[in-house]
């Protein structure tokens, strides 16, 4: 007699009977199908391919690589993120710090990514005047250190302009989030014998480059202590005074 599955007679077999998805329920890896209801992958699905039509899924690379379409972004620029545009930097003034003051700059960091240097733009420095107790760093959103350079005097010289790009002493693996690029000079006396910074629109003890709701990042600020000679560890976020330093940073 004849057997089927170990059954014999007039015998009907389910998907299940043979350890098959029934007919409907299988995801085909060719051909068109319809997919019904919420879906959850233990891997999310990926592609190396640009999307191709207007409601294609897009990979996360793509959609970074044109957020900014028809604008400059810093990643046109060589940067991973920055302050701002800088040609929309004020064209009356630049930035002098006063000593001891740490100044935080805000930088928003879409993506994952490297980072190695803090980058500035001087367009004047005579040379000559700042202390070994000048620094640059780098500040997550929670105001936690996680980068600086070696000091100042030894990384910025004579210039008649110039974007000057600082290494951080270790390279720092950056989650996605708002970061503050932190700077702190020493030296000049006069303030304006050091180095100029370049800068974005200022008005009023607190311009619009500080415009934000109540407990909102602060997008330009500094430190409330004076007289600082090192960059802290960590400081509260609540403790920063949002001014009118409106200071330009990017991170590469």
């Amino acid at each position: 007699m004849k057997t089927v599955n170990g059954r014999t007679g007039a015998v009907q077999l389910t998907a299940a009977d043979v350890s098959a998805v029934a007919a409907g329920a299988a995801v085909l890896t060719t051909g068109d199908q319809t997919v019904n209801g919420a879906k959850t992958f233990a891997v999310p699905p990926s592609t190396s391919a640009n999307p191709s039509t207007a409601n294609q899924l897009a990979r996360r690379g793509y959609v970074d690589s044109v957020s900014a379409a028809g604008t400059w972004s810093p990643a046109s620029m060589g940067f991973s993120c920055w302050a701002f545009d800088p040609a929309a930097s004020s064209a009356y003034a630049a930035q002098y710090c006063m000593n001891g003051y740490v100044y935080l700059i805000g930088v928003p960091l879409h993506t994952a990514t490297t980072v190695k240097n803090v980058v500035f733009y001087v367009p004047g420095y005579a040379g000559g005047t700042l202390a070994a107790t000048s620094f640059a760093g780098l500040y997550t959103g929670a105001g936690a250190k996680v980068g600086q350079t070696a000091p100042l005097n030894g990384l910025l010289d004579k210039t008649g302009g110039m974007t000057a790009i600082l290494p951080l002493t270790t390279a720092y693996a950056a989650a996605p989030g708002n970061y503050w690029v932190a700077l702190l000079v020493n030296g000049p006396n006069p303030s304006n014998s050091g180095p100029a910074f370049l800068r974005g629109a200022s008005m009023g003890e607190f311009p619009g480059g500080s415009a934000r709701m109540t407990g909102a990042f602060v997008r330009h600020g500094r430190l409330s202590t004076t007289g600082q000679t090192s960059l802290p560890p960590s400081f509260p976020p609540s403790s920063v005074i949002a001014d009118s330093n409106a200071i330009w940073a990017a991170l590469s």
